[in-house]
């Protein structure tokens, strides 16, 4: 009798509930590995497809925090993509090794432009302007949104404004929000003023506000930074001249804040250590690069210069790489070879806490890149109406 109860002791002991497993062992796991475990049961196909454990999984590590070290980029280069792993404690053998080209098939004809990313969903833009897709490059789901019904009366006033896009998301509502901003400028109506139509995945529908102040012509990609989009921006002050801006837009209170700068060079903006970080660059003065922490008080500043050969433009981006204070940069890279001076798209890794500041440069492309951090989910890009199990296979 005695050792019938020790068997069933031991039986007890060796047990673990689901729950355990699920929500404390594999949550651990890479999400290549939660995917092949969808197949143990129709329980754990069922747990591990839900938006519940997706969630949880994105949160249970922090791992979508703007504090959070970037360990992987995502690359747009001249209608591919890519995924590029770096750290910098294990970064032996061929860097071009750790760049792996991203296989999708959109199904349509036509170009796609990088929105934004947001908790491993990638936001991109049909360069048509009449629809955009929602892409987990981890899961390899995709979901395709309509939007040319609500661009209809705008391709009668002006056919080719100026588009502005972004995407993000809103914890307070569990909602992810697509944000796109004309801007109609004098050439076409008597006012220049920009208009803003937000498109809801929750809700699945869209919305628009009106910005009744002067326009402001956002330009780069926009940084997503405390559930609110931040473009840099510019208003005409006449025919030749003009102002500087930041244009914020807030994901939440869905409302427009615009920021004026007393500079008269490129901005750029980007997430570093979890402070908006400003970068002013100044091409004319040796290639001189002003850092400001903007949500500090009072407002932190830094400078440095870039060496030699390493030159910023209006499409440069600056994306913040925390775990050991570098970030990455992109521009343009001039080589010398036989017929002159040729130039290429670089990303580098730049570590301005050394003294001379240090850069390295990890990639060359032949044509302009877009980047942005990236950390792989189980999110669905599919409206939470529309999930099925059909969809999710």
């Amino acid at each position: 009798m005695t050792e019938i109860k020790k068997n069933h002791v031991i039986e007890q002991q060796r047990y673990l509930s689901d729950d355990l497993i699920l929500y404390e062992i594999l949550i651990r796991l890479p999400v290549k590995s939660i995917l092949r475990f969808k197949s143990v049961s129709k329980l754990w196909y069922s747990t591990l497809s839900s938006s519940k454990f997706a969630n949880y999984y994105l949160t249970k590590f922090r791992i979508s925090s703007p504090s959070a070290p970037v360990n992987t980029l995502f690359i747009e280069s001249c209608r591919n993509y890519y995924l590029f792993s770096y750290d910098d404690a294990k970064n032996s053998g061929k860097l071009k090794d750790k760049c792996v080209k991203l296989d999708i098939d959109f199904g349509v004809e036509g170009y796609f432009n990088f929105t934004g990313c947001c908790n491993g969903l990638i936001c991109l833009t049909h360069d048509s302007d009449k629809f955009f897709v929602l892409w987990n490059p981890a899961t390899r789901k995709l979901h395709k949104y309509e939007s040319d019904a609500f661009l209809n009366p705008f391709n009668i006033l002006n056919p080719n404004p100026p588009i502005a896009t972004g995407f993000g998301y809103v914890s307070s509502e569990d909602d992810y929000k697509y944000v796109r901003i004309l801007t109609l400028s004098l050439e076409t109506v008597p006012v220049s003023s920009n208009i803003v139509h937000i498109y809801s995945i929750r809700k699945n529908k869209w919305r628009k506000i009106d910005f009744d102040d002067n326009a402001v012509f956002p330009y780069g990609q926009p940084v997503l930074f405390n559930e609110k989009l931040y473009w840099a921006g510019y208003r005409k002050q006449g025919a030749t001249k003009f102002n500087h801006h930041i244009f914020c837009f807030d994901l939440r209170l869905e409302k427009i804040n615009v920021i004026r700068l007393n500079l008269d060079d490129f901005v750029y903006l980007g997430v570093m250590g979890g402070c908006l970080i400003k970068l002013n660059y100044e091409k004319n003065k040796g290639h001189k690069l002003k850092m400001q922490i903007m949500d500090k008080s009072p407002m932190i500043e830094t400078s440095f210069r870039f060496p030699k050969g390493m030159v910023l433009d209006i499409s440069s981006q600056m994306v913040a790489y925390t775990k050991t204070g570098s970030f990455f940069v992109t521009g343009s890279s001039i080589e010398v070879v036989k017929s002159g001076n040729a130039h290429r798209t670089a990303l580098w890794l730049v570590d301005a806490g050394m003294k001379p500041m240090k850069c390295t440069t990890l990639l060359k492309f032949t044509d302009s890149i877009i980047i942005s951090s990236y950390v792989p989910s189980l999110l669905s890009p599919f409206p939470i109406e529309e999930l099925s199990e059909a969809q999710r296979r």
